[in-house]
């Protein structure tokens, strides 16, 4: 089968496994009282993940940074306009809400109806994610009623 012997202490996702036996071309794990079966396979995994001190099973998960979604929407945007940079001042960021403001509204954010449930609920949930890390960068929260009565306060301050 492989070079593990009956009796060997073996890592698995950082607990140590004794091996108690073999069954049918796996061998027998132990742990607190309870028996596990590994096959051949995948003991030449632990084997190989162990030589080189990383742990079997699960991967971690990589960490995103406090302004993932903005990077991306920066990127996206960079495509059509190179000078375009993540809005640092309170103002910016606040124009910043007032665009996902407008990109919150049922027509945009279907596609006037041409996009499935899934698709709305994932752009959804990818716009309250980058509004979530603007109100991190401004300090408070921000509620969709603010942003329209100052996008208002605009049009009639232009109009005046």
């Amino acid at each position: 089968m492989s070079n593990f012997q009956i009796g060997e202490n073996v890592l698995l996702n950082g607990k140590t496994y004794k091996i108690v036996g073999t069954i049918k071309r796996s061998f027998l794990l132990e742990k607190d009282g309870k028996q596990y079966k590994a096959t051949s396979k995948m003991m030449g995994k632990i084997q190989d993940q162990n030589s080189r001190g990383i742990g079997v099973g699960r991967k971690t998960r990589q960490k995103r940074s406090s302004t993932y979604h903005l990077e991306n929407r920066l990127a996206r945007s960079r495509m059509f306009n190179p000078d375009a940079r993540l809005p640092e001042t309170e103002n910016e960021l606040l124009d910043t809400l007032d665009g996902l403001c407008m990109e919150l509204s049922p027509e945009n954010i279907s596609c006037d109806g041409e996009l499935s449930r899934t698709a709305i609920r994932r752009r959804y949930q990818e716009i309250r994610a980058t509004w979530r890390e603007v109100e991190n960068l401004l300090g408070r929260k921000v509620s969709e009623q603010e942003i329209e009565n100052r996008w208002i306060a605009k049009i009639r301050n232009r109009n005046a």
